[in-house]
């Protein structure tokens, strides 16, 4: 059994739950001891953070990424909150100086983390996603997680599911990263609803206030839009209020959001940080790490629907109408994902290749 596939077997446990009891220690802003009080040959990481636990994504992903190493690895470690952008280069080198065998820093601005490595070759670093830079220290390993297959599908959902003829998208900012989830999910709609209409609105990089995510995603349902993928952190938590409040629909990203507005959230576009999380520690436990980037996406398990996963949330709690959709959309987006797979079909990749023709024809200016 490859790494790959036992991790998909290991990584059916709620993330909430592993979430909730992963902050053994928490220091929100700076670093203290990681593994403190821990024998000297026990392994240890740290675990950096662009922000506090309780985003519902990608941070709280790489928490119970973390949590289940504990458990399976028998590794130590701690968690260190970054709280914000100007904190990040002052809680990297405090961690630095606790000599944690490997120091995980998903979502961090790369010129502060990329920076301190350079200046501590002796010290590795782990990238579980979201990363933009040419090329890499020796002593950073970092995944390159592509969504764009995944939005496909959701956006497919999107496409079958609008009343309206009208869905659109909540992002943070716009930038390749985001952009690679926003044209993946733009043709998935519009593959399944080739006269639909697919709206973006972003936040002006404002990653952590739901109220906001909240206000742009009203703005988009009085609009007509009756779906709404919520790419943009802990604000899209406001998008889900939105969508309820409406009688609106949304689509969650990075971790399964489906339970954060049951009945609301139709399905979630899973970014695996809890996977890559992981692996990174296993990899520079066993010896195993190597610096440079790890390209990883659909086929290799680490990006999916939360449906496939086994989520039943909307098909239970949906309103009849729609959530007697999913099991036949079950079947046609399963069927879509092994042609991705296969590359029958070709999706926008707006962060490696923004200038391909099938980008072009979505509007993406190269």
């Amino acid at each position: 059994m490859s790494r790959h596939t036992a991790a998909r077997r290991r990584f059916a446990l709620p993330l909430a739950a592993l979430a909730a009891t992963a902050l053994l220690a928490s220091c929100a802003g700076g670093g203290s001891d990681a593994g403190a009080g821990a024998p000297d040959d026990e392994f240890t990481y740290a675990l950096i953070t662009p922000g506090a636990a309780g985003d519902g994504g990608y941070i709280d992903s790489a928490i119970a990424g973390a949590e289940l190493a504990q458990d399976e690895l028998g590794v130590s470690g701690r968690l260190v909150e970054a709280e914000s952008v100007s904190q990040q280069e002052g809680v990297i080198r405090s961690t630095v100086a606790t000599q944690p065998d490997i120091i995980l820093a998903p979502g961090l601005e790369p010129d502060a983390l990329l920076a301190v490595a350079e200046e501590n070759p002796d010290q590795l670093f782990g990238v579980p996603s979201d990363i933009f830079a040419d090329e890499l220290p020796d002593n950073v390993q970092a995944y390159a997680i592509n969504v764009h297959e995944s939005s496909f599908l959701g956006g497919y959902i999107a496409g079958s599911m609008t009343q309206t003829g009208k869905v659109g998208a909540v992002l943070g900012v716009e930038a390749p990263g985001l952009d690679q989830f926003f044209y993946g999910y733009k043709q998935g709609v519009l593959a399944a609803c080739p006269e639909c209409t697919v709206t973006p609105t972003y936040l002006n990089g404002e990653f952590s206030d739901p109220s906001v995510g909240q206000e742009a995603a009203l703005a988009l349902y009085q609009e007509g839009n009756d779906i709404v993928y919520a790419v943009a952190g802990l604000s899209g938590q406001g998008v889900f209020t939105a969508a309820a409040q409406e009688g609106k629909y949304a689509i969650g990203v990075d971790s399964n959001q489906d339970a954060d507005a049951p009945g609301s959230v139709i399905v979630s576009v899973m970014k695996r940080v809890d996977m890559t999380t992981y692996n990174l520690i296993e990899a520079a436990l066993n010896d195993e790490f190597e610096s440079g980037f790890v390209q990883a996406g659909l086929s290799d398990g680490v990006t999916g629907l939360s449906w496939a996963d086994g989520s039943t949330v909307f098909a239970d709690e949906g309103p009849a109408e729609l959530a007697g959709m999913v099991e036949a959309l079950s079947t046609e987006v399963e069927d879509l994902r092994m042609q991705l797979i296969d590359a029958s079909i070709e999706v926008c990749d707006a962060l490696n290749d923004p200038s391909s023709d099938i980008c072009a024809e979505l509007g993406l200016a190269s």
